[in-house]
């Protein structure tokens, strides 16, 4: 502790008070994991490079959520650096983070949550054989997995749109596409009747579109990154493809729901905006329109409840009076179920990602609509370290 003398002169009084002043805000300012009074809450979402039309639907969603909440926290946003840098700057100077729209994303920057042991919640990474890797046991999804939304696309096409025959377009560079496609041709395989053939392609789709168009199939199925899938469907309705185009939740950005020259196109996504009649989720996208002017996707209601969740558990270490990584990892960890507007969360299942229901929508020349809401009947187990190949 300073001791200022009252002997000092005005001009060392003052320089020593500065002193003082300067020492307490620096300890103030740091909230990091050994700050009592203010904990760091990261929320990482891409925003401006490849994700940036999930990633920033999902920053959005977070922002209103972090002003909702008003905890005794304070968010930083992270996400334009890239996913090492970010997710190092994350890990190490929070106590919890939120964030990540694809498993790729989440895989490389596991490693650094997992050498700080700093947990996260983690949006719209679908891949489930993310979490079996080290750190694995830090995470926490808001969302559903890659198994749930093949399956669910499966067994709508077939129920649905009579589809016996598909093909399935997907991008080998990517561990979320290619996770997403095994489940969606598994899933395929066992309904009755039903045939599914894989054809990948990496960079240069053109000709996997061709041999896809080749094969007169009654749907495609396209598992793709949202930069990507626009492209991918623009080159089947050129290529002559007139049926129905399939996806998963990567297809949910305004790209493809807002363009009219994409054909009739399904996808499944976390959560239907769009008047479902429930209160809580037609007031959060009333308030989302008035702050950002725009409709919001099902990752909007991703970061709000992935960023509510990493909040509630902070407070519960708050309110124990320790606040540290571990604190809060272990309040996430006995956390119970959080009804958000995506959907309930509910970790008692013994599952890692939440049973949630997958909603399917349509999109065509009038824009988009509700097509069903879809639990499947068989989820078939995640292929980790396979891959579909034929």
């Amino acid at each position: 502790m300073l001791n200022i003398h009252a002997r000092s002169s005005p001009s060392t009084s003052r320089s020593l008070l500065l002193l003082a002043l300067l020492l307490v805000a620096g300890c103030r300012g740091n909230g990091g994991a050994g700050d009592p009074g203010v904990a760091k809450l990261a929320i990482v979402f891409d925003d401006t490079m490849g994700q940036a039309s999930l990633g920033g639907e999902a920053k959005r969603g977070a922002m209103m959520a972090v002003d909702e909440v008003r905890g005794n926290f304070r968010a930083i946003y992270l996400g334009e650096k890239g996913v090492a840098a970010d997710a190092r700057e994350a890990a190490d100077n929070a106590v919890i983070a939120v964030g990540f729209t694809d498993s790729d994303e989440l895989r490389g920057a596991l490693p650094a949550f997992a050498a700080a042991g700093t947990a996260v919640v983690v949006a719209g990474a679908t891949d489930p054989c993310v979490a079996r890797l080290p750190g694995g046991d830090l995470l926490r999804f808001a969302c559903f997995s890659d198994q749930m939304q093949g399956a669910a696309m499966a067994e709508f096409a077939h129920a649905r749109l009579g589809v016996r025959e598909a093909v399935v377009l997907f991008d080998a560079r990517s561990e979320f596409a290619g996770a997403v496609g095994s489940a969606f041709t598994t899933a395929t395989r066992g309904l009755p009747d039903a045939k599914a053939s894989v054809l990948a392609f990496s960079g240069d789709f053109a000709p996997s579109v061709a041999a896809a168009v080749a094969k007169s199939p009654q749907a495609i199925y396209v598992a793709a990154l949202p930069q990507d899938g626009p492209l991918v469907i623009a080159a089947l309705r050129a290529a002559g493809f007139a049926g129905p185009v399939l996806g998963p939740d990567s297809f949910d950005e305004p790209s493809v729901f807002a363009s009219s020259v994409l054909g009739r196109v399904y996808f499944t996504t976390h959560a239907w905006l769009g008047g479902a009649g429930d209160p809580a989720v037609e007031s959060f996208a009333a308030r989302y329109r008035q702050r950002f002017g725009t409709e919001p996707t099902a990752f909007a209601a991703l970061g709000y409840d992935a960023t509510r969740v990493a909040a509630s558990a902070l407070a519960r270490a708050q309110a124990a009076g320790v606040v540290s990584r571990e604190t809060v990892a272990r309040a996430l960890n006995e956390s119970g179920a959080f009804d958000g507007v995506s959907g309930r969360i509910d970790p008692s299942k013994g599952t890692e990602f939440p049973r949630k229901s997958v909603w399917i929508i349509e999109c065509g020349s009038t824009g988009r609509a509700l097509a069903a809401r879809w639990e499947p009947a068989k989820v078939p187990d995640p292929a980790c370290g396979k891959s579909v190949t034929k």
